[in-house]
């Protein structure tokens, strides 16, 4: 652990306690890994406005790994994006109001899109989407896109990927289930593990040196990337495979049970 040089975290479930609320004292962590010279990444389904409202005093000071790689920003800089062109995504949206019974959403760089038709939605998105614009017809809207997500509202995220999604889409497209609600389609490549690739560039630091934490198929990518990969001891079945080591469940506060081991390993 004594050549860690940056620690990268997944959100819900891990970072996150089940109430969705950072750890204790996390301010305090964030400088004592400044102090020994590690940077922090926070790496998430989460868009970058979402982020920076979830770390008001720190978002200038760590990285984000946005939209699972759709978006990477660095000390206030942004430093990788991959958007969607417009005729693709409309493909997707307009197989997704004819196929599924998902809920279709456009992730645009200033905001989410939905069909106002989805309103009564609104409320399951509001947290993860802070910025949620509904508009009369999403295939009429031109963009910024860099994630379509679809939200199931039946919990079965999972079967609509291996039903739907991954044989129509799964050559073209990276296709990741980011929850049991939540389906993610991005361009070809774009995960959470390119983004790791992105700050590894950034930084100059090997992924080698890297450490990350992830409890869900969409952290995977990025635990396959770094150095040291820890999955929480609430992570969803088949996870261990992904990972070298594990650590306590998020409401045992497990990835700053393991930052103290990084910190002493290098402040001591």
């Amino acid at each position: 652990m004594q050549n860690v040089k940056l620690i990268a975290s997944d959100m819900d479930q891990t970072l996150l306690t089940s109430a969705g609320t950072l750890p204790p004292h996390f301010d305090r962590y964030l400088h004592r890994l400044g102090e020994a010279g590690i940077e922090f990444a926070v790496a998430s389904g989460r868009p970058l406005y979402t982020l920076q409202e979830t770390f008001p005093h720190f978002s200038d000071r760590i990285s984000m790994v946005c939209d699972n790689g759709g978006l990477v920003y660095s000390h206030g800089q942004l430093i990788g994006k991959s958007l969607i062109p417009e005729e693709k995504y409309r493909e997707i949206v307009q197989f997704i109001m004819t196929k599924t019974d998902g809920v279709p959403v456009l992730c645009a760089l200033d905001a989410a899109y939905i069909n106002a038709t989805d309103a009564q939605y609104s409320p399951a998105l509001l947290p993860f989407y802070h910025q949620l614009k509904k508009v009369p017809d999403l295939l009429t809207q031109s963009l910024a896109v860099d994630k379509v997500t679809i939200y199931f509202p039946n919990k079965d995220s999972r079967k609509n990927s291996e039903r739907y999604f991954r044989p129509v889409f799964g050559k073209n497209y990276t296709v990741q289930v980011s929850g049991e609600t939540w389906l993610d389609i991005q361009n070809l490549g774009v995960n959470k593990g390119r983004g790791m690739r992105i700050l590894s560039r950034h930084f100059d630091i090997p992924t080698t040196q890297m450490m990350a934490f992830g409890d869900y198929d969409n952290d995977i990518p990025m635990l396959e990337t770094v150095g040291y990969s820890y999955i929480m001891a609430n992570a969803t079945q088949g996870m261990a495979q992904h990972a070298k080591y594990r650590t306590r469940s998020n409401d045992e506060f497990g990835v700053l049970h393991v930052m103290d081991q990084v910190l002493q390993a290098q402040e001591g």
